[in-house]
């Protein structure tokens, strides 16, 4: 069986996986939000709450392992501290972790920056949806109050 730091830097590595694709996710749903594209959202939404379960689930075998580590060497299970004290046993397992963590802190920071886009996106939908919603009511207002005076009948 590898030693349990190279079981924390592939686990790692399989984390970033999974947050790629998630990055994947959230930058599909930004265009389909950008589009308009209603059903390609609620089937990316439906694809995002799978890709959540699995991330909830490899982050519980990170920080299981991170805990043994960190409890075998002595430190806070952090990976600087684990890589710190890694150096002075076995230097290619603390490279090892220590590249896998950066890899996956690209991926999340990269994460962060097109949530944070699809979250602009999704205030301004929300505030041309109020504001057509408005426009909407004063429509139907304006159509029910002149009845018969040039206007559209709303009934069907």
């Amino acid at each position: 069986m590898p030693p349990k730091a190279i079981l924390l830097a592939d686990t790692i590595l399989k984390q970033d996986e999974i947050l790629s694709g998630l990055l994947d996710n959230t930058i599909k749903q930004r265009e389909a939000l950008k589009g308009g594209r209603l059903s390609d959202l609620q089937e990316l939404m439906s694809e995002l709450r799978h890709i959540t379960v699995r991330c909830q689930a490899i982050e519980v075998k990170r920080s299981r392992l991170a805990g043994d580590i960190a409890a075998d060497l002595s430190c806070e299970p952090i990976v600087s501290e684990i890589s710190k004290a890694l150096r002075s046993g076995n230097a290619e397992e603390a490279m090892l972790v220590e590249e896998s963590a950066g890899k996956m802190i690209k991926t999340v920071n990269k994460l962060k920056m097109e949530m944070s886009i699809l979250a602009r996106l999704m205030d301004e939908a929300k505030a041309l949806n109020e504001m057509l919603i408005s426009e909407w009511r004063k429509l139907s207002q304006k159509s029910i109050g002149n009845a018969g005076i040039g206007t559209f009948d709303t009934k069907i």
